[in-house]
């Protein structure tokens, strides 16, 4: 009797092992398929994969990661007519600790394009406010108009004056300047980021990322974005995109 209950255990035992390994091999060919869906700019079969992955592997931290990036970068390829929108869904793929590089460059070069459609209804709604103040202004009487551009010369020239003062007040401070007061107000070191900055005229954008090279106890090929951040160079103010609210919020140093 107790060897047809051992018997009977240790089968019990090797069936359980038998689909435990099942499992992992169809979790590990579904993260496959996913990564390589990323590869070939497939994200909705990438997402498939990741979703599947998980179904043979509940909870598991990279396929949860990867699953939620693709997610969100699939919601922003479906929002690219509102680009605020879809720009906070890639800054949401972009700073995902632990998740795919492959995504993270992606999801950049479409923030940029979404960025540009931003800026262009920007310019269009502009535009269009100007023909209507242009048309508006034509129709006044000929001393109002004189008057008005006599205003507008003054105010222009007053204009001219405060940009000058600030293109030289901006001249004081050096992007390396800059790049450090962010760095020290985002709470690192210069050994712990990497820094991308462009400068944007009355500001410089920043963003931050961790530089695990020194660290042991992190992947040395990652780098985990830290923040995007603005230096305004006349005030020396620094700002943080929250991602939220999709808006630059002070950072108090």
């Amino acid at each position: 009797m107790k060897k047809t209950l051992t018997t009977l255990f240790l089968v019990a035992i090797l069936i359980l092992s038998g689909c435990a390994n099942q499992e992992e091999k169809a979790y590990d060919q579904a993260m496959k398929k996913g990564q390589a869906a990323l590869v070939s700019k497939n994200y909705d079969a990438a997402a498939k994969y990741f979703k599947e992955a998980l179904s043979h592997k509940k909870n598991d931290k990279k396929a949860t990661i990867l699953s939620a990036q693709t997610y969100n970068f699939n919601v922003a390829r479906r929002l690219m007519d509102d680009p605020d929108q879809a720009i906070k869904a890639l800054n949401g793929v972009i700073l995902q600790k632990s998740g795919s590089g492959i995504l993270r460059k992606d999801a950049r070069e479409l923030r940029d394009q979404a960025m540009t459609l931003k800026q262009k209804k920007t310019e269009g709604a502009s535009i269009g406010t100007s023909v209507s103040n242009s048309e508006a202004a034509s129709s006044s009487s000929s001393s109002a108009s004189s008057s008005g551009s006599s205003d507008g010369s003054s105010a222009a020239s007053s204009s001219s004056s405060q940009s000058s003062s600030t293109a030289s007040s901006s001249a004081t401070v050096t992007q390396q300047q800059a790049e450090e007061a962010v760095i020290k107000a985002a709470g690192y070191t210069p050994d712990e980021v990497y820094i991308d900055t462009t400068d944007d005229g009355a500001y410089y954008s920043m963003e931050l990322r961790e530089n695990h090279q020194n660290d042991s106890a992190a992947d040395p090929d990652t780098a985990p974005s830290a923040g995007f951040f603005r230096y305004y160079k006349d005030t020396g103010k620094i700002t943080q995109l929250d991602l939220i609210s999709n808006t630059y919020k002070e950072v108090k140093n």
